[in-house]
């Protein structure tokens, strides 16, 4: 159900092989050009490590990452109704506020978490260029696609339950009631 709608989101980077083939351009952006990403949303966001590497499975990181989310949602008045941290990318469920945009919510967050990175004795890019964005559809319930942001792990085999998972939740919803 939701892999498929997965399939349709929007990217503002090209896709690694393409970068790879083609250094000198500059990827184009996905984003879709009518749409105005000021809107409250709720937008599914993915954001993906650099290369793709496991640079998230540290948990000092990712409690600080977390940390660092429920901070920049505070101080937009964004809400994060799930999220997931795995250890090659991140899943975000968000409604902004505030009349912040979401590609200025990312940027915002992934240049601060890149601080963070670094602080901890990290050396080199922490994320890839860009990010994925699904703007969720009125068919689309915010408690079934944090069903699934909060699943990730448990299909990836990192975990048995959505319970035990640490470094996943809400900051709206008790994650044992989704």
């Amino acid at each position: 159900m939701l892999r498929k709608d997965m399939d349709h989101h929007h990217r503002n980077a090209a896709s690694d092989s393409d970068a790879m083939s083609h250094k000198a351009r500059r990827p184009t952006s996905l984003r879709l050009r009518e749409f105005d990403y000021r809107r409250s949303g709720p937008y599914h966001v993915i954001l993906g490590t650099h290369r793709k590497q496991a640079l998230l499975g540290c948990t000092e990181l990712a409690e600080r990452l977390i940390a660092l989310l429920q901070d920049e949602a505070a101080a937009t008045d964004a809400t994060v109704h799930a999220y997931c941290f795995m250890p090659d990318h991140v899943h975000i469920l968000i409604s902004l506020g505030g009349g912040d945009s979401l590609n200025r919510f990312v940027q915002r967050f992934k240049s601060r978490a890149a601080r963070i990175h670094r602080q901890l004795g990290k050396n080199g890019k922490l994320w890839q260029r860009g990010f994925y964005d699904h703007i969720l559809r009125s068919e689309e319930t915010v408690e079934v696609v944090a069903r699934y942001v909060l699943g990730n792990a448990v299909r990836k085999g990192l975990a048995q339950s959505t319970i035990e998972y640490p470094f996943s939740g809400s900051f709206v919803f008790d994650k044992a009631e989704l």
